[in-house]
């Protein structure tokens, strides 16, 4: 009795391409999703990074307050809007260390990595209301698009009687 044998010539090489084929897709895919989690994971950390600088900034400012009298904390911080210079156009004003004090058209610049964040503060007063509205804002850059975090707080003569 004969045996009948298939001529399979050539399947081979087509399984093969298929095969090869779909690695192909399947490899990028998975270079596309880690890239992805990469940046990802770098901008959580810079937002992070970004809120603890202007958090430390608005407790430096609390400090501040407590330490001073309100009337030469109002002095102080109410002159910290935005005046732009060719370095940095976004000037404000921050909290010096270790002695309590406010630099005026100054930031600070902290580093996560090998990204800088400047940190730096904007106050407006409301003179009827003895209010101080204080905006702390944290920015980077990363890959082009500049990303920026804030902090809002009202500071009031609390210990006022």
């Amino acid at each position: 009795m004969k045996k009948f044998i298939k001529q399979q010539d050539g399947l081979g090489l087509v399984e093969v391409i298929a095969a090869l084929g779909i690695s192909v897709v399947v490899i990028t895919s998975l270079l596309s999703l880690t890239l992805f989690s990469l940046r990802t994971s770098l901008q959580s950390t810079l937002l992070m990074e970004g809120t603890k600088a202007a958090n430390t900034q608005m407790e430096l400012l609390r400090s501040y307050r407590d330490a001073s009298a309100w009337p030469d904390f109002v002095l102080a911080v109410t002159g910290c809007t935005p005046i732009p210079t060719p370095t940095d156009p976004e000037a404000g004003c921050r909290v010096t260390m270790p002695v309590l004090g406010v630099a005026k058209n100054a930031q600070l610049t902290t580093m996560a990595g090998a990204t800088e964040i400047k940190t730096r503060f904007f106050t407006t007063f409301e003179a009827g209301n003895s209010i101080v509205h204080v905006i702390v804002q944290s920015d980077w850059d990363i890959g082009g698009p500049n990303k920026k975090t804030y902090v809002y707080s009202d500071f009031t003569n609390w210990q006022q009687k």
